[in-house]
């Protein structure tokens, strides 16, 4: 097969969409296919196999998270697509298709069979919400015209049901190649780095993310871990505002970081004993948590719906209430003060993540592929 994937989101950014369409496109071309990706243009430095940044994209923030706003005008849209149907393209993959523009524009014009991932969880809320409102509108158009849509999780399921879509879509975690986050635990190991238990918050700074739940539970463990130290990689618009609460609450061993490459992200986790996920809401699933577990650091994680799907089993006793700051202390306190337990869940976290990784994974994707190539539905 020839496949295209299309995203609205740069591929330099970090992101889940981003490992995800990265991942699963290297592994379809181990399986013998050929894919193009399709994305608002980066870095001009940047280069990944198989892109072809279109259009152009600008940052704007609903709902209390970041995204682009993506958009390719007439003579980039008729080149684009020119280039791809002379290339000989016979599917398209197609991610967060209700996020604007680029990936609907190009998909349009295609006219190719296709599959549809929406990766993520709309909010949750009494009132009315219009936005809410017109994605979903939007994802009810996409579900009449393309063979399968995927969601990644029970949580944006239920929401699809709750909305009585039809059909309703099949639950199919992202792909992601984990064998770089195991192999930086390993170099992690080889380097034997001083024992000093760390924490680690990876992502955006932003309301929602909760990294400020995050530093008001290290206030209530500085005094009993003196020695403990807690990283926080990235950026976002609360950045200044929790730099201001670490200071004026005198928070010890805290260190800010910008966002990190691919690979000095997966040396950060690597390092770390415990990844704190205290996200409060709008999460669809939890593929930071599978990174983190395949680098051998244990995930903490708010319990909401998304990060749940992913933390099963001996995983549930890491979860803690969204926002509730004592929980979170709590069960840090219990990892950094009993070994014994740090050691058991970090096996069960390394054996969990195999389960998501591409291998397993990615062959469910590619039987979706060719069954739409087939005009199955």
């Amino acid at each position: 097969m020839k496949v295209v994937q299309l995203t609205p989101y740069a591929m330099d950014r970090p992101g889940g969409v981003q490992s995800h369409v990265r991942d699963l496109s290297a592994w379809l071309r181990r399986q013998g296919h050929e894919v193009k990706i399709i994305a608002p243009p980066g870095a001009p430095t940047y280069a990944e196999d198989g892109l072809m940044p279109v259009g152009s994209a600008r940052p704007i923030s609903v709902h209390g998270t970041q995204f682009e706003i993506s958009h390719a005008n007439r003579s980039e849209r008729r080149a684009a697509v020119s280039a791809l149907r002379d290339w000989g393209a016979d599917v398209v993959h197609l991610h967060t298709p209700w996020t604007p523009l680029l990936p609907w524009q190009i998909w349009r014009a295609l006219k190719l069979p296709t599959i549809a991932t929406f990766h993520a969880t709309l909010p949750d809320g009494d009132g009315f919400d219009p936005l809410a409102w017109a994605l979903r509108r939007v994802g009810h158009h996409f579900n009449r015209h393309i063979s399968h849509l995927i969601v990644p999780s029970q949580a944006p399921y239920d929401q699809w049901a709750a909305a009585a879509a039809a059909p309703l879509p099949t639950i199919l975690p992202p792909a992601i190649d984990l064998s770089q986050w195991r192999t930086a635990k390993d170099a992690a190991i080889a380097a034997d780095t001083p024992d000093q238990f760390r924490v680690v918050y990876m992502g955006r700074l932003e309301a929602r993310k909760g990294v400020a739940v995050l530093l008001k539970a290290w206030s209530q463990l500085q005094a009993a871990l003196p020695d403990a130290e807690l990283i926080i990689a990235g950026s976002g618009e609360e950045e200044a505002t929790l730099r201001e609460y670490a200071r004026a609450a005198a928070l010890t061993n805290v260190t800010f970081q910008p966002p990190p490459s691919n690979a000095q992200a997966r040396n950060l986790m690597a390092s770390a004993d415990v990844f704190a996920a205290p996200a409060l809401h709008g999460e669809s699933f939890g593929l930071v948590l599978i990174e983190a577990m395949a680098a051998q650091a244990v995930p903490v994680a708010a319990n909401n719906a998304g990060f749940a799907t992913v933390m099963t089993g001996k995983g549930a006793e890491l979860l803690f209430p969204p926002g509730d700051t004592h929980a979170l202390a709590d069960t840090i306190m219990k990892l950094a003060q009993n070994p014994a337990h740090l050691t058991a869940c970090r096996s069960w976290a390394t054996q969990h993540a195999a389960r998501f990784d591409v291998t397993s994974v990615g062959p469910a994707y590619e039987a979706l592929l060719q069954d739409a190539c087939s005009g199955a539905s």
